[in-house]
């Protein structure tokens, strides 16, 4: 590209009177030196600073834990890689059942192949070298930029790419050691599959002599090789195949156009069968599944075969009349042919053309909350690609600045040449296509720009590459040229110096503490070493990688940052609400401990709004929670004269009064009404005098009473419920864990005098006042708490031990039916022993039992939640694991998550807001079996009646119309059995 010179006579003659001059012996030798640099000199800097990126990105690695989440889970499943290959199952993810792993497992098993053929045998852990995987991989992309860079334009452009990568904190972002997500091998691979397609291209072969075919033939194998490997490497490498389609459909377009028939015949010939190779290899590595987007593969070689037509007809066409006598019927033939394939394919998709990329941003409520897939501004993009930082924040946005610019000198290039008739190489179009659309995602969301950072960098390297080749073409002696070069490259160095020393420094801050707080770390711990193996637990989703990690508590998380999307919504609608409204069926998902943070009081908002307490424009504009206090900027002030506490804020020379309706001082549990509020909120006082606002619609919300161990002064029976139900055990610097009762009795009332009906009753029990059982026969009234589900069918239970024997054994009440939702206390006559304890049991059929082990229908290992299709049957084989032994049904139970919008389903309206729900529509009877303590494989003809869920589904149809939004269905493998509830003790 570049490298070409056109020869002129009139630059003859200038060459000739400028080399009558004498150049000084210093210009003569930097004339020797200055090819030798960039032969060889820029290659060895490239590898040092690759080097040196390294050492940054490993600054993290002594930390004990990973920095970002995701990585935790990552990890497992490559442990998982390690022993097994290809790991297929995961059971501490979407309890009870686990997960059948998917996606692109190359991401685990590349680095796990890596590991057991060369790092295991150096002495490293796999947790050493999990820590390491990843900056290597950035350090290797360091040099696989320099080499791309190089070919596509000049080996300038490719040494100040490399240099700007190595700094770059949009590629540090995903190359750091403890962030070892899929992108960062992906953009690996690709960047070297780019370098072995230009090598590839630029060969020329004999084909009727293999001999002289092999460097073409070899560079032709890497791209497919590196091809497969970026596709298994991530499951968003769908980015990756877009880029090559892009540029195989609109390079054939302008050799076509400008009528370069030779050049587009070769083009064909040469890219067209190993992108059809790259294409249909990658097919077979779905069904293992090496790699995870087998539709889009479908999806694409459609693509492949829509170009490849209009191709043919571009090369073929005059054979049948078609006229491309010129430039305006050659374009008009394209046009034609797109129209008509674009009108095809919106026939053949039709509305879901639109939504291959729904993932990729905020197309539903549940998206719109992840900050990942927000829509960049300009502030963000010049974080993430400046070159000077100050604590932490970028100041100029300067490699993207370089990059429009750079991007601007190549299609001014591609213009003048198309203008000229002399249409453009390969080299060109391609970076024009990389670098656009990069940049439509790097725009589209936010998690986009490590992979945009890839084209942004090289566009920035094209830039000073385009600069330092102006000079060398200047008609001068190479002495001058090389002078003018050095002083232009000293000019530039100080760009990735200054990088280098700011990314470094953001690395040393990012390394001086776990980012997983040390109240988290006790509270996991703890939890492993006090829990059972089978147990899981939850908290919101970000933390459930915490809680699933080996290096932590090691247990069943309901719901984390990749699986169980639809209990987010559930689980929202717990923390956000109280009462009533707040109860789901925890028990169905086999919870054991729940998990409350104070600080989410800062994620409160994506919570409130996906469990439905606030609408769209709550959601985006008013703060759930806002701490107050002179930390904060603001006063809490009690006027005596008017009775009133509210809060001053100063703010651009003016005081602001915001009084809120309640305010509960935190200190004296006293609760104070103002009687003209200004602004919806409760205020939280605490000693110290700062406070807490809490927005009115979940100030009360399980949330604040189980994360601040508060009680709701409103409606106090409504806490006994919930701390009956929620019974802490480990109390943490703000990290509270409770252990979960589906059912419990939150007040026992003593008959004083009277009868049960109009006599008067005393309080002895609340989970707040426990107070010792009078002994002997009396007449107690026994309030329970059923949370999420009914009590049907029960039998209650009065149990007495002394010394941990048990004493005595009495029913109190059969065919007990409580409705969850408007529960009605039981009256009950105990001659209550002397005894040291005493305990009220439930019995009645629950689930047991987790599963353990990957699903088979037919032999074929299925999903585990979801095993057998309605109106099927096949023979199922599973692993269930149970705390001891039981005789259960094994069953299918059939239960569906979704949404209501009452207020129409534009997720953007301010109104929208949503009512999520969990409902078990039926169970399935499979199978009568006993198991044991332990693990137990277990096998089972099973049929599935084929309207198990859509009889129901019309129901719902019927009652909400088209605002009902079903987010899953669920048929998961459980066994019930007569399950004993402890639903009281005390003494």
């Amino acid at each position: 590209m570049v490298k070409s010179k056109v020869k002129k006579k009139g630059k003859e003659k200038v060459k000739k009177s400028t080399g009558t001059r004498k150049e000084p012996e210093s210009l003569k030798k930097m004339a020797s030196v200055y090819p030798k640099l960039k032969t060889y000199g820029l290659a060895i800097i490239t590898l040092i600073i690759a080097y040196y990126g390294y050492l940054i990105r490993m600054k993290t690695a002594k930390l004990k834990y990973f920095i970002d989440p995701d990585t935790f889970y990552h990890f497992e499943i490559f442990r998982e890689a390690v022993k097994h290959g290809i790991p297929s199952y995961f059971s501490r993810a979407n309890p009870p059942t686990g997960i059948k792993l998917g996606g692109s497992l190359g991401l685990y098993v590349i680095p796990a192949k890596v590991y057991s053929l060369i790092f295991s045998h150096l002495g490293y852990t796999e947790l050493e070298f999990f820590k390491m995987w990843t900056p290597l991989v950035g350090a290797v992309t360091i040099v696989g930029v320099y080499l791309l860079g190089r070919k596509l334009h000049s080996d300038w452009a490719g040494f100040w790419a490399a240099a700007f990568l190595a700094f770059s904190y949009a590629n540090y972002s995903k190359t750091y050691s403890g962030n070892a997500r899929g992108e960062a091998p992906f953009l690996m691979f690709f960047v070297f599959a780019l370098v072995a397609m230009a090598y590839y291209l630029d060969e020329k072969a004999e084909w009727k002599d293999l001999s002289k075919s092999w460097r073409k033939i070899l560079w032709g194998a890497l791209f497919v090789i590196l091809s497969w490997l970026f596709m298994m490497s991530w499951q968003g490498s769908e980015f990756g195949i877009g880029v090559l389609l892009l540029f195989m459909a609109l390079y054939p377009v302008l050799l076509f156009v400008f009528g370069k028939m030779q050049e587009l015949k070769r083009f064909v010939y040469d890219f067209y069968p190993v992108m059809l190779i790259v294409l249909l290899g990658a097919l077979p590595l779905t069904g293992i599944p090496l790699i995870g987007y087998r539709s889009f593969l479908v999806f694409a070689l459609e693509v492949y075969l829509a170009i490849a037509a209009l191709t043919a007809i571009m090369l073929f066409g005059e054979k049948i009349g078609l006229n491309y006598s010129d430039k305006k019927h050659r374009f008009g033939t394209v046009l034609a042919v797109g129209v008509l394939g674009f009108a095809g394919a919106y026939l053949y998709f039709g509305p879901d053309l639109w939504k291959f990329l729904a993932g990729a941003y905020q197309s539903n409520p549940l998206y719109q909350t992840v900050a990942e897939l927000a829509k960049p501004d300009w502030a963000y993009i010049k974080n993430v690609f400046s070159i000077h930082y100050v604590r932490g924040a970028g100041q100029d946005g300067m490699l993207y600045v370089f990059s429009i610019v750079g991007f601007m000198i190549l299609l001014s290039r591609i213009s003048w040449k198309l203008y000229r008739g002399d249409v453009t190489g390969y080299k060109e179009v391609f970076l024009a296509v990389y670098y656009a659309a990069a940049t439509y995602f790097l725009w589209t969301a936010v998690r986009f720009s490590f992979q945009a950072s890839g084209a942004v960098i090289l566009l920035a390297g094209v830039l000073l590459g385009e600069v330092i080749v102006a000079i060398e073409r200047m008609e001068e002696t190479l002495g001058t040229k090389a002078m003018f070069a050095v002083v232009l490259i000293l000019l530039f160095i100080p760009l990735p110096v200054i990088a280098a020393r700011d990314m470094g420094t953001l690395a040393k801050a990012q390394a001086a503490n776990e980012a997983v707080p040390k109240s988290w770390q006790d509270t996991l711990l703890w939890l492993k070493n006090n829990s059972n193996p089978l147990d899981s637990a939850t908290s919101w989703w970000d933390y459930g990688y915490w809680i699933e990690s080996s290096l932590l508590s090691n247990r069943r998380a309901s719901t984390d940052g990749g699986h169980a999307y639809d209990r987010r919504y559930v689980l929202a609608k717990f923390f956000s609400h109280s009462g009533n409204a707040g109860e789901v069926d925890f028990e169905a998902w086999g919870l054991n401990y729940l998990i409350a943070w104070q600080s989410d009081i800062f994620k409160f908002n994506a919570i409130s709004y996906l469990g439905g307490a606030i609408t769209y424009g709550e959601y985006r504009g008013n703060p759930m929670f806002m701490p107050v206090g002179p930390q904060y900027g603001s006063t809490i002030v009690y006027d005596n004269k008017t009775k009133i506490y509210y809060v001053q804020v100063s703010y651009g020379g003016r005081v602001y009064q915001y009084i809120p309706d309640t305010i509960i001082d935190m200190g004296t549990g006293s609760v104070y009404q103002n009687k003209q509020p200004n602004v919806p909120y409760v205020l939280y006082v605490y000693p110290g005098n700062w406070g807490v606002l809490a927005y009115d619609k979940i100030a009360f919300s399980n949330f604040v009473q189980l994360a601040f161990n508060y009680l709701n002064p409103m409606n106090i029976t409504e806490s006994m419920k919930l701390r009956s139900n929620f019974v802490p055990v480990k109390m943490e610097s703000g990290v509270n864990t409770y252990r979960f009762r589906p059912f419990a009795v939150y007040k026992i009332d003593l008959l004083v005098n009277g009868t049960p009906s109009n006599g008067t009753w005393r309080q002895v029990y609340s989970p707040f006042l426990a107070m010792k059982l009078p002994i002997g026969n009396h007449t107690f009234r026994i309030h329970l708490s059923a949370f999420g589900r009914d009590v049907k069918n029960a039998t209650l239970i009065f149990e007495a031990y002394r010394n941990g024997t048990l004493v005595k054994r009495e029913t109190l009440a059969e065919n007990l039916h409580i409705d969850h939702l408007n529960e009605t206390p039981i009256t009950v006559s105990i001659d209550v022993p002397n005894a040291t304890s005493y305990r009220m049991v439930l019995v009645q059929k629950g689930p047991v039992g987790v599963l353990d082990g990957p699903v088979k229908v037919n032999g074929k290992e299925v999903n585990p939640s979801f095993p057998i299709a309605p109106g099927k049957s096949g023979d199922m084989e599973l692993t269930a694991a149970f705390r001891k032994d039981y005789n259960v049904t094994f069953a299918l139970r059939a239960m569906v998550t979704y949404y209501v919008t009452p207020n129409g389903r534009d997720i953007y309206k301010k109104d929208f807001y949503l009512e999520p729900h969990q409902d078990i529509i039926t169970y399935v009877p499979i199978k009568e079996l006993s198991v044991k303590a332990g693990d137990n494989r277990i096998s089972a003809h099973v049929s599935v009646p084929s309207d198990v869920f859509s009889t129901y589904m019309e129901k719902l149809k019927q009652k909400y119309g088209d605002n009902v939004v079903v987010y899953r269905k669920r048929l998961e493998p459980v066994f019930i059995t007569e399950k004993e509830y402890v639903v009281w003790e005390g003494s």
